[in-house]
């Protein structure tokens, strides 16, 4: 729980409208918090012209502020996290159901954006976007290598054609690499064609583009779950007096 109650991170908070207090509030003509709802003490603050209670407002101002730097570290480790969940959630869903569901690309830019948002301590910033739409792609992106592998691994006769291909091209003209070494390359070379692959299959058609637009998405959702609040908040104010 945060150290200011269950409140709404700062990014989450509207100010459009006013929502109904509960039937069975003890005073409904009682100001109270837009926020959390509860009464406001003797001291208040607006937020984009709200009446907001005192630990609102400390939030809503702590959401604004600029992440320490070494936030980021902790950032990324939350980030990198969701990423991986990101990942076996893309490739579960398109593996299990033969599908590429778009969506999910959707929900990934969220549990990114959320889990670097909470390792900033609620805090957001430009490295905090950063970090949240590189951690996206690469989720999403690296999805693809389980997927390809699983295709791979159904069809043995494609399989066995491109051992044989590396056989020949491989021991003939590079020297022998340590299995460390070969096993290194070989996943940097994965994570490079991945990393290219929405954008190669561009050729494909039409779905391919719908498929970048969607990570697309994705990523401003990432974006925008990690970007700084920019709510106005002026006080405090004094509560009138009772008549």
């Amino acid at each position: 729980m945060s150290e200011f109650g269950q409140s709404p991170a700062p990014q989450n908070l509207q100010f459009e409208h006013a929502e109904p207090l509960p039937e069975n509030a003890a005073d409904p003509n009682a100001p109270r918090c837009v926020v959390c709802k509860t009464p406001i003490g003797p001291t208040y603050f607006h937020a984009n012209g709200q009446a907001v209670c005192p630990l609102c407002a400390q939030r809503i101002q702590s959401g604004q502020q600029k992440p320490p730097a070494i936030s980021l570290g902790r950032a990324a480790l939350y980030g990198l996290g969701a990423a991986a969940v990101g990942t076996i959630l893309y490739a579960a869903v398109a593996i299990l159901l033969n599908l590429e569901i778009g969506i999910v690309a959707i929900a990934v830019g969220i549990m990114v954006g959320k889990a670097v948002r909470a390792g900033s301590k609620g805090m957001g910033g430009r490295p905090q976007q950063i970090l949240a739409v590189l951690l996206t792609y690469f989720s999403i992106t690296t999805s693809y290598i389980p997927i390809y592998l699983h295709q791979l691994s159904k069809n043995p006769h494609h399989l066995e054609e491109v051992r044989r291909k590396a056989a020949e091209n491989g021991p003939a003209t590079v020297r022998p690499a340590p299995p460390t070494t070969k096993v290194a390359a070989a996943l940097l070379v994965l994570l490079l064609i991945a990393a290219a692959a929405p954008f190669m299959a561009l050729a494909s058609g039409v779905g391919a583009l719908i498929s970048l637009f969607i990570i697309f998405i994705g990523l401003q959702r990432a974006w925008k779950l990690t970007g700084r609040s920019d709510i106005l908040l002026m006080g405090p104010y004094e509560t009138a007096p009772a008549q």
